[in-house]
């Protein structure tokens, strides 16, 4: 069959960031299927055009054995809600010509948080009468309104709402990256059976990776965070806590990834005095096992926000996967849920450099037990979440819903 895969922030194996979409879609290839992608060619890490496309607002390549049609959506966006608006429309806009000009698909699907061009793929899919998938991966306008960029009842939340409920009346069936978001569709009243949950996952590794070299001690105790430096991480409470681990030499913490807090990231240690504290730019998601391998324990701090109680981000399955014990500064939730039932680390309170602290402190002090935990994770995330099995259910919801 012919599938069409809407995303605004597609990422390769060989970029920075989330590769979800990639695997999707490599692994509907493998079954034979006709795979086209349309997506931005504005990455959410960068936020500017690549000089090959410029002038240019739709572009088609092949890539990975799947037609890619890049579209324009404008650069430069902040976190303000005018310009990620402004941002999110546009791509709404081009990325529905794409479809719309696209071969006509046995399927189409669309994944959020980009919800304008949800509905236009939903649009998209009505014209050419196929059958419409949505995937969830953010619950509007809530997640918005807890982050602050929206009030509620305001036009914009309004507008999402209802936006929201058209991509869910015409949804065949409805992907839900979280329990809590499955559980919010559900109440918004998706009927159950329409709605399946599909975390995200991790590679089966049949070699452990040799680590980089990263520029520490080689009996350094390294405390590492590789991901996007952005809104959501509490990085500062790390680099905080750092500063109360001055009387620890043997612990360095190692900050790996991009985005636009960085900046004020680096200000930051640099007026704290952190020596013990390195940062290095982005790396390809290929390369992140490397990274991770010369860890001794994984950081995923996020805000004191009821919204992140739901969280579970991508890179807690990296983590486990490396074998690496993790400690989690989150509201408890399903990350805290996760890592309990996995004995895979330590969950303290979010925004707590002292709690923190501490707990890097004891996990220096007991290297063994890390080893221990990070081992325990890696053998939960095998068994419950590899990422080719979770991309089989997307395959089979997909060939189900077209009739295939």
């Amino acid at each position: 069959m012919r599938v069409l895969y809407v995303s605004q922030y597609f990422v390769r194996g060989d970029q920075p960031g989330g590769v979800r979409h990639w695997h999707h879609t490599q692994a509907l290839r493998a079954r034979g299927h006709d795979v086209h992608v349309v997506t931005s060619y504005v990455q959410h890490k960068e936020r500017t055009i690549p000089e090959r496309f410029r002038g240019k607002k739709i572009v088609r390549e092949a890539e990975d054995g799947v037609t890619m049609w890049f579209t324009y959506s404008t650069p430069g966006y902040g976190r303000d809600l005018r310009s990620r608006l402004s941002n999110y429309l546009s791509f709404a806009t081009w990325s529905a010509i794409a479809g719309l000009r696209a071969p006509r698909p046995n399927v189409v699907l669309a994944s959020s948080p980009s919800l304008p061009s949800a509905a236009a793929t939903a649009m998209v899919a009505l014209v050419k009468r196929v059958p419409f998938v949505f995937e969830v991966r953010d619950l509007w306008p809530e997640s918005a309104i807890a982050m602050g960029l929206v009030r509620p009842g305001s036009a914009f939340a309004r507008i999402a709402a209802l936006l929201e409920r058209f991509c869910y009346r015409r949804a065949a069936h409805v992907i839900a990256l979280t329990d809590g978001i499955r559980d919010g569709v559900i109440a918004k009243g998706v009927a159950p059976q329409r709605v399946t949950l599909v975390t995200n996952g991790v590679d089966r590794l049949s070699t452990p990776p040799a680590p980089v070299a990263v520029p520490v001690p080689d009996d350094a105790f390294v405390a590492m965070y590789v991901g996007a430096h952005g809104t959501y991480s509490s990085l500062d409470t790390v680099l905080h806590a750092a500063a109360m681990l001055r009387d620890r030499p043997d612990v360095r913490f190692v900050f790996v990834g991009g985005g636009d807090q960085k900046p004020g990231l680096m200000e930051l240690s640099q007026s704290l005095g952190l020596d013990s504290v390195t940062f290095i730019d982005s790396v390809p998601k290929s390369q992140v096992p490397s990274w991770l391998a010369r860890a001794d324990v994984c950081l995923l701090p996020y805000q004191d926000k009821a919204l992140f109680a739901g969280a579970l981000p991508n890179k807690t399955f990296d983590y486990m996967g490396a074998a690496k014990p993790i400690i989690a500064a989150v509201p408890d939730g399903e990350l805290t849920t996760v890592i309990a039932k996995a004995a895979c680390g330590v969950s303290v309170a979010p925004e707590d450099p002292g709690a923190m602290a501490t707990a890097i402190r004891a996990l220096a002090d007991d290297r063994d037990g890390c080893a221990r935990l990070g081992a325990s994770g890696a053998r939960y995330v095998e068994e419950h979440y590899d990422r080719a099995r979770l991309a089989d259910v997307v395959c089979d919801i997909l060939e189900r819903v077209a009739g295939r």
